[in-house]
């Protein structure tokens, strides 16, 4: 089976192969960039057709709209690209590549890691038992900006991040597996400024997956200008965004560590 083949089925989640998965990390490594690049996403997008040698021209063929379209977002005329238009663009990418051997992807899968050892993780911890992420939220002074029916829904354990360094530090892929990837658990971000690049990487780790990955519960601190794209987002994926009142990362890891469900 091609590259093209293998990508199409693991768009549509019936299929797991060897390569699948360097294949699917490629894929949203390539999403996560662009996504979290909140400055100019289009300068992203260049480089990484610039990278699969593909020419505006012929991607713009290849997803059937005008090039003046591949040129206004990589030019910076067209801002923010909406997630469905950063999904077709990647996948774009790969399908052209695929139809020419897979000589690129698989030259920039081997660059790709799945491995995290960070320290912008500033804590990490399993329940004994599952608890309804209410209780986590209201042990941290939190306003509940959307879903809040669904803060019933039980979890299992939390990770708190700290977003500077993980941005620092991290690479958009690994971004994406932390924001995403938690899912039946606690997202705890702290100090975010506008809580857009977390949301809009949520978001992002969804492309390309039939099932949609994301926390039970997303909690921020920090946030000093709340962006209200953050909030159509976490409204949109049916997820509970929540502000924590406490004032620095120190503190509500503190509280946090002092967090007892069963008592």
């Amino acid at each position: 089976m091609g590259l093209y083949t293998t990508l199409i089925a693991i768009l549509n989640g019936k299929l797991v192969m060897d390569n699948s998965e360097a294949l699917q990390r490629l894929a949203e490594a390539m999403a996560g960039e662009i996504c979290l690049a909140e400055n100019d996403p289009g300068a992203v997008m260049r480089r990484w057709r610039e990278r699969f040698h593909i020419s505006q021209k012929n991607l713009a063929k290849h997803l059937n709209v005008s090039p003046s379209v591949i040129s206004d977002y990589e030019s910076g005329r067209r801002k923010s690209p909406r997630v469905e238009t950063i999904k077709r663009f990647v996948e774009g990418l790969i399908e052209m590549d695929a139809s020419d051997g897979g000589r690129v992807a698989m030259a920039l899968e081997k660059l790709i890691t799945p491995e995290i050892s960070s320290d912008a993780i500033l804590d990490s911890r399993e329940f004994g038992v599952p608890i309804p992420s209410r209780l986590l939220v209201d042990h941290l002074n939190c306003k509940v900006l959307t879903h809040r029916n669904l803060l019933e829904r039980d979890i299992y354990g939390y990770t708190v991040l700290d977003s500077i360094k993980a941005i620092v530090s991290l690479t958009p892929q690994q971004l994406l597996r932390l924001y995403g990837g938690t899912t039946q658990r606690g997202a705890i971000l702290t100090n975010v400024t506008t809580g857009r690049s977390p949301m809009v990487a949520i978001k992002a780790s969804q492309i390309g997956t039939s099932v949609a990955v994301k926390p039970a519960v997303v909690i921020l601190q920090g946030v000093k200008e709340l962006d209200p794209l953050a909030v159509k987002i976490a409204d949109s994926i049916h997820l509970p965004l929540c502000i924590s009142e406490i004032d620095s990362a120190e503190e509500l890891v503190r509280e946090i560590r002092s967090f007892n469900p069963q008592m």
